[in-house]
Formats: structure tokens, C-alpha cells, sequence
């Protein structure tokens, strides 16, 4: 026994001697024998998450090698301090790092068990040490280094900031590393909201992480907290009240372990991707250097689209099925395109051979084309006033667990517009001076080419007589939009108005651009018509507010871009022939079938052969952009009855309106669009297209610019001989007159031929 015991006192003596001589030497010349330089005591560099915030203040996402968020030590609550000295160091306040009398017991254990894995008697800070410099095998070698690092510790740091500093970087299970990363985890909330008991819980996971997990052994875990708590009972860190009250509370978790997808999954991957390539990130590592990036978006409206993309697409999606049949010749086309057939021909099966086998495995080949099936969704929202986007819906994976770095269909996605495009046209039409009741044969032309000839129809085959532009764009007439490009505008004028007022994609020079052939993303479509919601005014779209490194100072914020896109006189007319797009034309089941009655304007927009379908609406105070298709544009709607604008993609536009203005905590208000000083007002007899009693029936108000009214006075007025805009057609709601050309081909305008 006594030669055991000369062997601990020998092993304190060295200890001594080493941590005498050596500790100086760390100070002088830096690391030393692999131990940490002073520089590196001085500057702890845990791998923080950077976090991402909605524009409420709402946390979204963080991205993470490992979970950890630093807070202060005055944003964790004494009982979680104190939970942690009564279980791991009682003697922390009075010990130099090394807590001498626990450690010659260890020691002396281990001597005599022979252990070659030593355990026991670590401070707080000895295993701060190791978990922010050393490694975690158990040896004396590692031993030593501890007790070195550990003494340089609480020379270079207070008792306060050694505990803050163990609390933000100990690993408490389910990925979460500190504890304001595990509060979130197992609790839903701050550290600084938690309770005794939840504080005791949490210190539990540290003896094994694993076992004490309270979201998946909860009878474990309650049973290490009670310890814990009657541990602090006996240092008189609370009463034996507090004790036995906390140890009968039921244990209750919110056990939400971080994922890598967020709870805005498409916009939070948006935003890393614009992050990366950022110059303004500098050499910020966006997965270990736990920056703050502050969005635009909202919480509270994101779930709204979400719930409103998912309720519809349901129905939408159940009505799709029931209605398509696979074409064998596609079906066999998609199953030549699958890397699983790819697969085994270049294991040397025929055709033949692999076509066979893979229709063998029915289970298979019903996954494959039920997933070429799946109708996909892109919801933008945005503020129109400054920019900032405020819900992003890119797909049909709404959920974390469905999300793995899907195709995002609100930036990434870009498909012909139809309609949506047509308001481009009548603005620089009402822009150039041409009045809303200006009047366009409702006629078809046809153009010739060398490749071929192009007569673009409405969509319902229909044909009328002259016919003014806004009755002609609450109906969404094709023909009336190309005979008005070609014979009042020129498509380089259309191309500049489109491009000034927030469209960034490349435009096709041809006059069947005027029915939205040129394809465009959801994300600068919702900027575009942002332009015409906030009086002419576009602003770029935000989705970046701040980037704030991990001591909360600004890297990088952003500076407003915008410019006059349209004169607001003009802007205000285009409102008000989109407000009646919305009140009696393609739009209306807006009104009648979802009940939406707050001031708005839009534009439903479905393309060539329904594969597209669309719908862009705006409020004085949001603008939102809707569309439902597929991935493969060989798969499209099979009936206008359900895939066309109004059906498919106008109900996902009004549940989200409709939640969101029923959300008073999001203050919005049913405000009317702004009218300039320099409008016009007359009242319009729609049958006759002039001036009418205020008083008299079917007569509805017409809204001028001065060069619009100078025109209209020096016109001589035929009789109204189309649609009047006080119209509701049989069709209005459905959207007959909403469809693209019937022969889509790139003519230039003005140059071909008329017949």
C-alpha cells in the first residue's frame, strides 16, 4: 500500500515540477509538446452555426458543421449554472483549474486499478480544455496536457467567463453543441426561458448524451435530473422546496432537432447559395464561423403559402390523376431516360432486354412515372414598398424531412409567362399615350414567314368587333394584344418597358413574345408586377437584409435598389384594368368562389397546350406570384376546366391572401391603390364609349392620363362593339379568353406579311 502511495505522491511531485517549468514556456514561445498556443487560449475558435432570422425575428435555419450558438453568460439562467457546478465541479469558484484533493483520489484509483485509460477528477475547466484544444483519448500524456491548459485557462480567464465558455461548446446530444442550440433542441426556446427542471434536464444529457436523451428515454432522463437537483439541493444551491417541486414536474420536451433544411427549406437554400459566391462574405466560413444573416422573409406568411400550396395542390393533384392516361410511347420514353436503364445497357442487355426487365418490376415503374406526374408549385411573395420577399414556396416539398436540395422553381425555373406577360403591353400602350378605352379590332392576322405562317387566336376560338384595351385585357384576348402590338407599338418598345419595370431574362425580338413566349422566373415576375402595386416604382427584390459576424458586428447590409419604371399617372390606369381583371373578368372567382374582397388587382396567365398555369395578384401592401406545372414539359394539364390560371394556380393566390389579411399580428389593411393628382376620372357609358351621366346605369368610371384624355378627345368615338368592361361573360371566371398563341413561332414584328 505504501508503495502505491509513493507512487501517487511521485506523480503529483512531477506534475508540479512540469506544470512549474512548462507553463512559462507556453507563455514565452507559444504551443508547446502540442499544447495550445497563447495565442490560441486567447482567441477559442469553436465552429458556431450561422443562423438564419426571418424579418419577425423567427430563426429559419442554421447552417452548421456542428449546432453550436454562443450567447453571453447573462443569457443562461442561474439554475443552469448552478446545475452544472453542483453535478461536475462543487469547488469551481475556489480552485485554480485543478481541484488538487479530487485529483489525488483519481489518481490513486487509477494507479492502483492500473488503468491505461485514465478517468476522473476533471474540473470544469480541465474539461473545457480538453474539449476546446485536446483530444479525447484517456491517457497521461493527455493528462498532463490538460492540467497544463487548464491552469493557462484561469490565468487568461475569470471564473464567469470559463463557465460561459464550457456552456456555449459542450456537446449535449442531438447534434445540438452548447446550450443555447440545446434549449432550441429539446425545448423550443432560448436558454435564457428555461426552467429549474428543464435546466437540470439538460445538464443530465452531459453524463451520456445518449441515454439521457429526454425526447427518447424519458424515464432515464428524469430519473439523472432528480439526481441533479437533489445535488443541488445538498449545496444549498436551492431549497428542499424547490427541490421537491421541480423533481414532481412532469417532464415535458419540444424535441426539435435541427436538420440541414430549415423551416423555409427552398429559401434558406436560396440564400446560401447567393452567400456563396459573395464577395461581401470575405474568407467568413458560412459553416463554422457563426455568422447572423437577417432576412426579409416572413414567418408567419411563409406557413400561410405553405399551407395554401399544399391544400390546393391536393385537389389539383387528385383531379390531374384521375384524368391522365400515359401515352405508351412516352412511358416507354421515360423509362429509356431512367438511369436504371441507362444502367443495364451499359451492362450489356438490348433494348429489348432492359425495357423487359424494368417493366417486370411494376412497383418501380409506377414510382418512376408517378414522380414524373407530380404537379410542382412556386409562390413568391413580396412587399412592393422596398423589395423585401416575404414567402418562397420553390416546389412541392414543403416539409424538412420531404426537402433534400430540391429544384427550386421560384429562381432556378423558367417557363413561359402566357398572359401574365400581356400587362407589359398595355402599359407601354397606356404609356405611350393610348387611353384604356382606346378601341382594337378583335380580328386574328396572319403572318408568313419562309418557316411557316402564325395566326394567333383566343384561346376560345371566339372573334368580336372593336373592342377597347381594357375589356380586352380583363378578358385576356389574344388577338386584340397582337393587333395592338403591331399596329400601335413596336416589340423593342414592349422588350424596354418589360425590362424597366423588373424583367431580367433574355426577351425573343418577335411579336409572339406579346403572348408570353419568352420564358421568365416567378421571382422577377413577382418583382415586375411589384413595379405596378408601388406606383411605378420597381425595387429590386431583397431576400438579405444584414450579415453580422459572430460577435454581432455588420459585415455587410443592403443598399436599396430601385428606379421609376412607369410614369404613375400610367401605372395607376394599368391598376385599375387589373383591379377589373380581378372584380369582373379571367380573375373574378377571386371574388365569387374564394371570397377574397380586400382591394387587389392580377392577372391569370396559362400557356401553350395548359402546361403551364399561372397567376400574379397584388394588394397596395403585398404582391404574390403563383404558378403550378411539371418538371417535364411533356406532361401537361388535360382539361382547361382545372389546368388553366384560374384554377390552377389563382386558389393557391387567394388562400395566401386570404390568411394572411385574416392575420391581424401581420397588419395589413384593406387599403385602396393610390391615385396621382395628374388622373383623369370620367364616367363611361361602356355601350357607346363616351361620356355618360355619373347617375345613369351601366356606366362605369374611366381613368386617363393627360395624353391618354388629349387623345381620346381628338378621336372620333365608334361604338363599343366588343366586350364592355361591365361584362361578366358566362366564362369570365373560368378564363376562357386566357390562353397563349395557337401556333407558337418566332416572327419578327412588322416585317411578314398580313392577310
Amino acid at each position: 500500500m505504501s508503495k502505491l502511495l509513493n507512487k501517487t505522491f511521485f506523480f503529483l511531485f512531477i506534475s508540479f515540477v512540469t506544470i512549474t517549468l512548462i507553463s512559462p514556456e507556453i507563455s514565452a514561445k507559444g504551443s508547446f509538446l502540442g499544447l495550445p498556443s497563447l495565442e490560441e487560449l486567447e482567441n477559442p475558435n469553436p465552429e458556431l452555426a450561422s443562423l438564419v432570422y426571418s424579418e419577425d425575428g423567427v430563426l429559419l435555419h442554421k447552417f452548421f458543421v456542428k449546432n453550436r450558438t454562443f450567447v453571453p453568460l447573462r443569457s443562461i439562467p442561474l439554475s443552469t449554472r448552478y446545475a452544472l457546478i453542483a453535478t461536475e465541479d462543487v469547488a469551481f469558484y475556489n480552485h485554480w483549474g485543478v481541484d488538487l484533493r479530487r485529483f489525488v483520489l483519481a489518481m490513486g484509483e487509477n494507479i492502483i486499478k492500473g488503468r491505461t485509460r485514465w478517468q476522473g477528477a476533471s474540473t470544469i475547466t480541465q474539461q473545457l480544455a480538453k474539449n476546446l484544444y485536446l483530444t479525447r483519448e484517456r491517457t497521461i500524456s493527455r493528462k498532463f496536457k490538460e492540467l497544463i491548459t487548464a491552469i493557462e485557462l484561469e490565468k487568461t480567464y475569470t471564473k464567469d467567463e470559463i463557465l460561459a465558455l464550457y456552456l456555449n461548446t459542450v456537446y449535449f446530444g442531438a447534434g445540438a453543441y452548447g446550450i443555447e442550440a440545446a434549449a432550441h433542441t429539446y425545448f423550443g426556446k432560448p436558454a435564457s426561458l428555461l426552467t429549474l427542471p428543464e435546466s437540470a434536464t439538460l445538464i443530465a444529457t452531459l453524463k451520456n448524451p445518449t441515454a439521457y436523451n429526454p425526447a427518447k428515454y424519458p424515464s432515464s432522463a428524469a430519473s439523472r435530473r432528480n439526481l441533479i437537483l437533489s445535488l443541488m439541493e445538498k449545496v444549498k444551491f436551492i431549497t428542499p422546496q424547490q427541490a421537491a417541486k421541480a423533481q414532481r414536474t412532469p417532464l415535458v420536451v419540444r424535441y426539435t432537432p435541427i436538420d440541414h433544411q430549415g423551416r423555409a427549406p427552398y429559401f434558406t437554400e436560396y440564400i446560401r447559395q447567393t452567400l456563396k459566391p459573395s464577395p461581401t462574405v470575405g474568407n467568413i466560413d458560412l459553416f463554422r464561423d457563426g455568422m447572423t444573416i437577417r432576412t426579409t422573409l416572413d414567418s408567419r406568411m411563409q406557413n400561410y403559402a405553405q399551407q395554401a400550396s399544399a391544400e390546393h395542390l391536393a385537389e389539383l393533384q387528385a383531379t390531374f390523376d384521375r384524368s391522365w392516361v400515359w401515352p405508351e410511347s412516352l412511358k416507354n420514353q421515360m423509362i429509356m431516360e431512367s438511369e436504371r436503364f441507362k444502367g443495364l445497357k451499359e451492362n450489356g442487355l438490348s433494348n429489348q432486354q432492359a425495357m423487359a426487365k424494368i417493366k417486370a418490376d411494376k412497383v418501380w415503374v409506377k414510382e418512376l412515372l408517378r414522380d414524373k406526374t407530380r404537379i410542382q408549385v412556386a409562390l413568391v411573395a413580396i412587399d412592393p414598398s422596398n423589395g423585401h420577399v416575404k414567402a418562397w414556396v420553390g416546389g412541392n416539398r414543403f416539409s424538412p424531412d420531404e426537402y433534400r436540395y430540391q429544384y427550386d422553381h421560384v429562381w432556378q425555373a423558367k417557363r413561359q409567362p402566357g398572359s401574365t406577360f400581356k400587362p407589359f403591353v398595355y402599359a407601354a400602350a397606356i404609356d405611350k399615350g393610348l387611353p384604356a378605352n382606346f378601341q382594337v379590332l378583335d380580328q386574328p392576322l396572319t403572318f408568313t414567314s419562309g418557316n411557316g405562317v402564325w395566326s394567333p387566336r383566343n384561346s376560345d376560338g371566339s372573334s368580336g368587333g372593336m373592342t377597347t384595351l381594357r375589356s380586352a385585357l380583363i378578358h385576356s384576348l389574344n388577338q386584340v394584344t397582337v393587333r395592338l402590338a403591331y399596329e400601335q407599338l413596336s416589340v423593342a418598345e414592349i422588350i424596354s418597358y418589360a425590362k424597366r419595370m423588373g424583367i431580367t431574362s433574355p426577351l425573343a425580338s418577335n411579336l409572339s413574345l406579346v403572348l408570353g413566349t419568352s420564358a421568365v422566373s416567378p421571382l422577377e415576375l413577382a418583382g415586375a408586377f411589384s413595379t405596378f402595386a408601388n406606383n411605378g416604382i420597381w425595387h429590386e427584390p431583397v431576400s438579405i437584409l444584414k450579415l453580422e459576424d459572430k460577435h454581432n458586428r455588420p459585415i455587410s447590409e443592403y443598399i436599396p435598389n430601385h428606379r421609376i419604371a412607369i410614369d404613375s399617372t400610367s401605372n395607376f390606369v394599368m391598376v385599375s384594368m387589373l383591379r377589373d381583371v380581378i372584380n369582373r373578368g379571367t380573375g373574378a372567382a377571386v371574388r365569387s368562389r374564394y371570397g377574397f374582397n380586400i382591394e387587389a388587382a392580377g392577372k391569370t396567365g396559362t400557356t401553350q397546350s395548359m402546361r403551364d398555369a399561372w397567376f400574379a395578384g397584388f394588394t397596395p401592401q403585398l404582391v404574390a406570384v403563383v404558378w403550378t406545372g411539371f418538371d417535364d414539359e411533356r406532361i401537361k394539364f388535360t382539361s382547361m376546366e382545372y389546368g388553366q390560371g384560374a384554377r390552377a394556380a389563382l386558389p393557391i393566390w387567394a388562400g395566401f391572401m386570404k390568411r394572411c389579411y385574416s392575420d391581424p399580428s401581420l397588419q395589413l389593411d384593406n387599403r385602396s391603390f393610390h391615385i396621382p393628382e395628374t388622373i383623369i376620372a370620367v364616367p363611361i357609358s361602356p355601350q357607346t364609349n363616351t361620356p355618360s351621366d355619373l347617375l345613369g346605369s351601366n356606366v362605369y368610371m374611366e381613368y386617363y392620363t393627360p395624353k391618354g384624355f388629349q387623345y381620346y378627345q381628338s378621336h372620333p368615338v365608334q361604338p363599343n362593339n366588343g366586350s364592355s368592361p361591365s361584362a361578366e361573360g358566362e366564362n369570365s371566371d373560368s378564363g376562357n379568353h386566357d390562353g397563349s398563341p395557337h401556333l407558337q413561332m418566332p416572327f419578327p414584328a412588322k416585317e411578314e406579311s398580313v392577310f
